[in-house]
């Protein structure tokens, strides 16, 4: 049965987009698989998005907030102003993107294993920009701090967000001496 009401058919559509998203690309993906997966007319669609890359864009701002949200969560959000504070953050920041890939593979797979710069809105620009500021600003600090390699922090963010992406393609939840051994790992690349 569709979803009852606006607010119920926009987030049946969300969420069916982030799916089919996620399995067949946007550019991949007709509209009407995305109604299907949401139970509702293709037509529905465009009563809450103009075209496929509003919605996808509507998509991609969800994910990526949430992943925001993940990466920043507990002693990632504090100030660090000591070696053993950057280390604490950067285990949290680690732990906090395994949990976003064990928790929210549908969001990491559209988010991280596609391209999306033929679509995105300035909106969704600013917010990559932000989320990639706050990786970036935490290897500023680690650099300040005399800890962190002196290189370009953008090219160590993209470095440990690659390590990352590539380690989430395999099967996950993994045990946990993986995700130390890969946390070890990755912090090894930053301090050389």
């Amino acid at each position: 049965m569709p979803p009852a009401n606006p607010e119920a058919t926009r987030a049946a559509l969300l969420s069916a987009a982030l799916v089919v998203f996620a399995e067949r690309t946007v550019t991949g993906t007709a509209v009407p698989v995305i109604a299907q997966q949401a139970k509702v007319a293709t037509g529905t669609l465009y009563r809450h998005w103009p075209s496929k890359e509003a919605l996808a864009n509507a998509v991609y701002q969800e994910a990526k907030q949430l992943f925001g949200d993940y990466l920043g969560r507990g002693r990632a959000a504090r100030p660090v102003t000591s070696p053993a504070e950057l280390r604490a953050a950067f285990e949290s920041v680690w732990d906090n993107l395994l949990d976003f890939a064990e928790e929210q593979p549908a969001s990491l797979a559209f988010l991280e294993h596609q391209q999306h710069a033929t679509y995105l809105d300035t909106a969704n620009q600013r917010l990559v920009a932000e989320v990639e500021g706050f990786a970036a600003s935490l290897i500023r600090t680690g650099q300040r701090l005399g800890v962190v390699r002196a290189a370009d922090p953008l090219m160590l963010t993209n470095m440990v967000f690659g390590a990352y992406v590539g380690l989430t393609k395999q099967t996950w939840p993994r045990p946990a001496a993986l995700r130390t051994e890969a946390r070890e790992a990755v912090w090894g690349l930053l301090t050389a």
